[in-house]
């Protein structure tokens, strides 16, 4: 399995970004990337592409990482509509590329008391926790007010790289604690109702409702209530950056019973009103194959870095 370095001593450099629409029929032109990483998550698929000699089929809440200096290509049509994030950035350091056994390697992240602020993460996985990386990626690629001596997108290209290797080498072990609350978050979300209770989904791991609250803040840091409120919370904001439904439409589909603690809430978990987040978050860069976006590097990266790369053209 493949693995990319990415040192965090200095933060990572946005680039571009945007999300991809295209019908079916569709596949990703040839590509050259010099010194630019590329993630692309996809939303709708599946998309075929291939990193040299490798190929990969993406399919939804799958991840792809494609590394500098390489060429890439779709190398089959897409049988349906597809729709993919895609953000491209720069590491200011050189970065390595590894082959190791996933399991080694957790266990060698898990066991590491290195102090160097370093993370590892594979070319191509699925994402577990995709709500958060999808609202993260988003707010990236919006539209917003940069301030002239500090660039926002670098920090959150940054924090959004740290929790895709924070969700990928959580995975518990079968003997953890750990392990029973990770089982009990996925029955969570997949039996979320607006009636769901504490003491239902204690009844339900057969544990005491005190005991199961302890154990859900020691594994994930939140009370069993906090949790269920921050996938509420999770499932509106993606219904607001994703969908045109009305705010009472978004409370009824994130299983609040009343819209108005549906917007107290929102604005306690995220310091926006519904409204003003989806103001905020709303106006990505979109394009299809119609569109190319070529885009120089910016002198900000170009200053950063000790060579100035070309994007986009195959060297002869």
């Amino acid at each position: 399995m493949l693995f990319s370095t990415f040192t965090m001593e200095k933060t990572l450099l946005y680039y571009k970004g945007g999300e991809f629409l295209a019908h079916k029929g569709w596949h990703h032109r040839r590509m050259y990337h010099k010194g630019d990483y590329e993630l692309i998550l996809c939303i709708k698929g599946p998309i075929y592409l291939q990193i040299g000699d490798r190929r990969y089929t993406l399919n939804t809440h799958e991840v792809l990482i494609v590394p500098p200096f390489t060429t890439f290509y779709g190398y089959q049509d897409s049988p349906g509509d597809v729709d993919f994030y895609w953000v491209h950035f720069f590491s200011q350091h050189k970065e390595d590329t590894l082959t190791a056994d996933e399991d080694d390697m957790t266990e060698k992240v898990k066991a590491s008391t290195s102090k160097k602020r370093q993370i590892f993460l594979p070319q191509y996985f699925k994402l577990a926790d995709y709500e958060e990386a999808t609202i993260l990626i988003h707010q990236i690629l919006s539209i917003h007010n940069e301030l002239s001596f500090i660039e926002e997108r670098d920090y959150l290209v940054s924090a959004l790289l740290i929790q895709l290797y924070k969700s990928y080498f959580n995975r518990p072990d079968a003997n953890e604690d750990s392990s029973r609350i990770n089982s009990l978050k996925e029955w969570i979300r997949a039996n979320m109702s607006s009636d769901l209770t504490v003491a239902e989904i204690a009844d339900r791991s057969h544990l005491n409702p005190d005991y199961l609250t302890r154990l859900f803040k020691h594994c994930t840091g939140m009370t069993t209530l906090q949790y269920l409120n921050h996938v509420k919370i999770e499932v509106a904001t993606l219904l607001l950056i994703r969908t045109d439904m009305s705010i009472k439409q978004i409370a009824d589909n994130s299983y609040f019973n009343d819209p108005k603690v549906f917007m107290r809430r929102f604005k306690s978990a995220t310091g926006l009103s519904p409204t003003e987040y989806r103001k905020s978050y709303n106006l990505i860069h979109l394009n299809n194959p119609h569109v190319d976006p070529q885009i120089p590097i910016p002198k900000r990266i170009a200053d950063s870095i000790d060579y100035i790369p070309e994007n986009g053209d195959i060297p002869e």
